[in-house]
């Protein structure tokens, strides 16, 4: 019972520590002890050094263990119902250094220049922040491959998305973006065609260069 009245107070705690335990076992040792108990017993999961939680969800527990950062890429897509594959990874972006932890999946921490595009969601009693479907799409890019995400497009705002990209103001991205929203009877190469020159790229950077290309977005079409 003594034990229970203790874990009830980081039920609202997603991430805590040895120092929060500390505040209510006094006894440094102590709460060491009772921290050291709880795992063997699995009432308490380690998530690295000095991370806590009693939630057995890396997705939960991602936006709290580095700070500032929100959910993003695939991970935030398969949240908002808008791809079919389902990750087995938790993919963040941050302002800070690029990362991984490994809790019960892998959460992957990509280092962002645009630090924007999330919002406040509800997930499991908790709020937490989460790429808005168009930032999440613009952040896969480098991540995983574009034949994992392209389907989302189908169901973007697109006014919002032409808002995104010319805030970035990104040409690589522009033009892969720009290209397969055009792909899906998006029409939106006027909005952006003061940000394309004249080098092409590849649609997906992860794979080979080979492929047609497009004059107009001066893309390599190197997707299968």
């Amino acid at each position: 019972m003594y034990e229970t009245e203790i874990l009830k107070n980081f039920s609202s705690m997603p991430v805590f520590s040895l120092s929060d335990v500390n505040q209510i076992i006094e006894n440094r040792d102590y709460a060491k002890k009772f921290l050291k108990r709880m795992l063997l017993n699995k009432k308490v999961f380690k998530i690295k050094k000095n991370s806590y939680t009693l939630h057995d969800d890396s997705f939960l527990v991602s936006n709290f263990l580095v700070k500032p950062s929100y959910i993003s890429s695939i991970s935030a897509l398969s949240y908002h119902r808008l791809i079919t594959q389902i990750p087995n990874e938790v993919f963040c972006m941050t302002s800070k250094n690029s990362s991984k932890i490994k809790f019960d999946n892998l959460i992957n921490f990509f280092h962002t220049n645009y630090f924007f595009g999330f919002k406040e969601e509800r997930y499991e009693d908790f709020k937490i922040l989460i790429a808005e479907p168009e930032k999440a799409i613009i952040d896969s890019f480098f991540i995983v491959p574009v034949s994992i995400f392209d389907e989302a497009l189908e169901n973007i705002d697109a006014e919002k998305m032409i808002n995104y990209l010319k805030k970035m103001g990104k040409g690589s991205i522009i033009k892969r973006v720009g290209y397969l929203m055009e792909e899906r009877g998006i029409m939106v190469y006027d909005k952006l065609k003061r940000f394309i020159n004249y080098k092409y790229i590849p649609l997906d950077p992860l794979l080979k260069r080979n492929g047609r290309k497009n004059k107009k977005w001066k893309i390599i079409i190197n997707t299968k």
